[in-house]
């Protein structure tokens, strides 16, 4: 079969974007002619910018809803966003189409089906999403990031644990003296990596915050690379100006070049969604994960249990994430370079860098295209 092109959709939250994004990046590279499709609202994600061109294309899929008075303009909206679609894969000629997940996907992945267009499904989580559910049947193959997702899908003979594809630039060759010399903390004995994601993240913020107030000097040595999200990177920005001793924290609305924050950082404290967490593996980094609670079907906990059963991380629900109760995990690892060290090999076990390689030479296989290039 002669590959003319393939279309990724994605969209809703970074973490449908992201390995979208690296997968986009793959085919290209093997000279395939690759579109992403994501909703117009997903365009405030700077990670789109990596996508040159025409490849980029947006359309209006509906949010979903369980509202009955709503759901005459939800289907009038989900209707036109599959035509959108439909048009586009007759006009490309594209062979296959890859749902990354999230609700912008599904009137693509409807489209897929009604064309006759062969449908891979990449799962960031190991509970997976409603979309994934509802696609299984038709999926040609799932793309899991997490083994343990087999337990939740009606059909698991379609899994292939491949693993979630990561950005480009995420593993660096960097060494961590000239990471650190980036973020200007040479001097800092230790460095925490703060990660808000791309909308920050409430809890994470307050307590990293509430850290600087209340243990100062403990965190005399210790430097902060703190991504804030761009909402409240001003009012924190205000906030640490007011403060008499900052002590040395890189603060920022996000963090453009992350593959040197993770080189620089000795322990990460980020929310457990899939995408960060196999960047977080891939780079060895041992991390303290707190679970966004109201993740759908709770599949935030359950991403980070698996990191935590395995001794890569350290949980904390969303309550306990206070300063009295961080403040004691964070000092104890950052002070015994053993555990570091195990937890950072534990990691690294988890990990598979290679996810976009793998996943790009099985659908090449499946649609009768090429394998490894």
């Amino acid at each position: 079969m002669n590959v003319k092109s393939v279309l990724i959709i994605g969209g809703g939250t970074g973490g449908h974007i992201s390995p979208g994004i690296s997968l986009y990046s793959e085919f290209r590279d093997r000279g395939i002619n690759t579109l992403f499709l994501t909703g117009k609202r997903d365009a405030r994600f700077s990670s789109l910018s990596e996508i040159n061109g025409g490849d980029l294309h947006y359309y209006n899929p509906p949010s979903m809803t369980k509202n009955p008075f709503k759901l005459p303009l939800f289907s009038v909206k989900f209707l036109s966003a599959v035509m959108r679609t439909k048009k586009l894969i007759k006009k490309n000629s594209v062979s296959a189409v890859i749902g990354m997940g999230g609700y912008a996907s599904a009137p693509a992945l409807m489209a897929a089906r009604l064309a006759g267009v062969p449908l891979f499904l990449c799962e960031q989580n190991t509970v997976p999403g409603r979309v994934t559910r509802l696609f299984e049947k038709t999926a040609r193959k799932i793309y899991s990031t997490f083994a343990e997702s087999v337990d939740y899908l009606k059909f698991p003979e379609k899994i292939f644990h491949a693993g979630n594809p990561i950005r480009k630039g995420i593993v660096t060759a960097m060494t961590k003296d000239e990471a650190k010399k980036m973020f200007h903390l040479t001097q800092s004995k230790k460095v925490i990596f703060a990660i808000g994601g791309s909308q920050g993240a409430t809890r994470i913020n307050e307590l990293i915050f509430g850290l600087k107030q209340k243990y100062s000097d403990d965190l005399k040595n210790i430097g902060i690379i703190w991504s804030t999200g761009g909402l409240t990177y001003d009012a924190y920005k205000e906030k640490l100006q007011e403060m008499k001793d900052q002590g040395s924290v890189y603060l920022s609305p996000f963090i453009s070049n992350v593959g040197a924050a993770y080189k620089a950082c000795d322990l990460a404290i980020s929310r457990s969604g899939a995408g960060v967490m196999m960047e977080l593996a891939a780079m060895g980094i041992p991390s303290i994960l707190i679970p966004y609670p109201f993740a759908a079907m709770n599949h935030q906990e359950k991403n980070a249990e698996v990191f935590a059963n395995s001794g890569a991380s350290v949980m904390v629900s969303d309550s306990d994430a206070v300063p009295e109760k961080i403040a004691p995990i964070i000092f104890d690892l950052l002070g015994n370079s053993r555990v570091l060290a195990s937890m950072s090999e534990k990691s690294r076990t988890i990990s598979r860098p290679d996810a976009a390689v793998v996943i790009a030479d099985d659908i090449m296989r499946e649609i009768g295209g090429q394998g490894i290039v």
